[in-house]
């Protein structure tokens, strides 16, 4: 497939490397990037040094991109970055033509300042990088390139070195907990990526993001299934981990595993499901988001009830009780809203029956007061945007529910699964 090539060099005193450049690259285009002390190079030197070595250079094909002082780390990356459009532009006009449009970077020339500008800015970029070097120097080997014996000693595509800011970022977004964004960043990053290793490593860290991903929104199906393929990127999560580290994380997915592949929704709430949503609600606790926790933890309260009418009492749907199942006086009150001799319960009469029952669970919800609705924590639920109201729910009302929930449960903090951090100096 042909190529044509954009070539962005720094332009320093010499002439010599950056034509060997362009005789090396041949590029449709080329972008100068001087300073003013050497913009001056390019139309009295580098253009008419080309020209002589066969380089053909008419105008239009060439521009000088002119940096305001190549000692000023600061101007040159803020002036670099209007770069970005045209490296942009190139590319696309190779995006669906058979012609590859390509962009090469070349840091030879100028100030080291520019050098590390321009390395910066176009690790960014899709692109590859390349340095001049020599089979000759001055000064025993030690000073510049003996005119004539350049050659192109280096050209890799930036993101096989420099890439690892993404690595950086996707840990950074894995421990705030945006698992999906850590996702993108490194799909985005792979497609960027020539080197198999990086490659491999890279997807090994999303495997983990789109696992926890897939749990936070209760895709527990998915979530099992991403958990089980973690242990086979064990070496390539070593690359990027220590590997104390990455001996704790796989322990935690190991474990992880086998409590999501519990979370069997299909055969109804579990006492595992209640210790998903509660540690689910810890989780949007943590992220200050109160009324996505609360709307779990209401929810898990219920799914508490129901998992006991079923275990207990052999009561597998709240959505359909024969009424003929409720003990009285409560059988009684309830008669008049009985259809075709069945029930539809809410969380409320859920826990009355369990407490008509005798059972202990009914009891504990009244003596935390979770059945008085002008007290009751699980108010601060309905008034809420994600019920009934539209109040936002506050850090306090979320708390008084979420102690009360775990009181109810009989669970201690500790006892809920918790998903790893893979900054610091251990997973947890």
């Amino acid at each position: 497939m042909p190529e044509h090539i954009l070539l962005i060099c720094t332009v320093g005193g010499s002439p010599e490397p950056i034509v060997a450049a362009l005789k090396h690259w041949k590029p449709a285009r080329v972008l100068f990037v001087p300073t003013p002390q050497t913009r001056e190079q390019v139309e009295g030197a580098i253009v008419p040094l080309a020209q002589q070595e066969g380089v053909n250079l008419p105008p239009g094909c060439w521009d000088v991109y002119s940096l305001s002082d190549g000692q000023d780390f600061g101007s040159c990356l803020h002036k670099l970055r209007e770069l970005t459009a045209e490296v942009e532009r190139w590319v696309a006009r190779g995006a669906n033509a058979q012609d590859k449009h390509q962009v090469v970077v070349d840091f030879t020339g100028g100030t080291k300042c520019m050098s590390v500008a321009i390395a910066v800015q176009a690790h960014r970029w899709p692109c590859l990088f390349a340095y001049v070097g020599g089979t000759e120097r001055t000064k025993n080997g030690v000073g510049i390139v003996v005119s004539g014996k350049e050659q192109i000693v280096h050209s890799e595509n930036p993101w096989d070195a420099l890439g690892y800011q993404a690595i950086d970022d996707a840990v950074a977004l894995f421990d705030q907990r945006a698992y999906a964004a850590a996702s993108r960043l490194l799909d985005q990053a792979m497609r960027r990526l020539h080197d198999s290793a990086s490659k491999r490593e890279f997807s090994a860290l999303k495997q983990l993001a789109d696992a926890y991903d897939a749990w936070d929104r209760f895709d527990h199906n998915a979530c099992a299934r991403r958990l089980g393929e973690i242990p086979k990127f064990a070496n390539d999560l070593r690359a990027l981990l220590t590997n104390q580290k990455t001996d704790a994380l796989l322990a935690m997915v190991r474990t992880h595993h086998a409590f999501v592949s519990q979370l069997d929704v299909s055969n109804g709430p579990s006492r595992e499901l209640v210790l998903d949503l509660l540690a689910n609600a810890r989780r949007r606790v943590d992220e200050g988001r109160f009324d996505d926790a609360v709307a779990r933890l209401y929810r898990a309260v219920e799914a508490l009830a129901q998992w006991r009418l079923r275990e207990a009492h052999s009561l597998p749907d709240t959505g359909a009780v024969p009424l003929e199942r409720v003990p009285e006086p409560l059988r009684t009150e309830w008669a008049a809203v009985a259809s075709n001799g069945h029930l539809k319960l809410g969380l409320q009469d859920d826990y009355r029956l369990l407490h008509a029952l005798d059972d202990p669970l009914g009891a504990k919800f009244q003596e935390l007061g979770l059945h008085d609705w002008e007290r009751s924590p699980l108010m601060a639920r309905n008034a809420s945007i994600l019920a009934h109201g539209f109040q936002p729910i506050g850090p306090n009302a979320c708390r008084q529910l979420e102690t009360a929930a775990m009181a109810l449960a009989e669970l201690q903090e500790n006892m809920l699964p918790v998903f790893p951090r893979l900054g610091g100096s251990s997973v947890n």
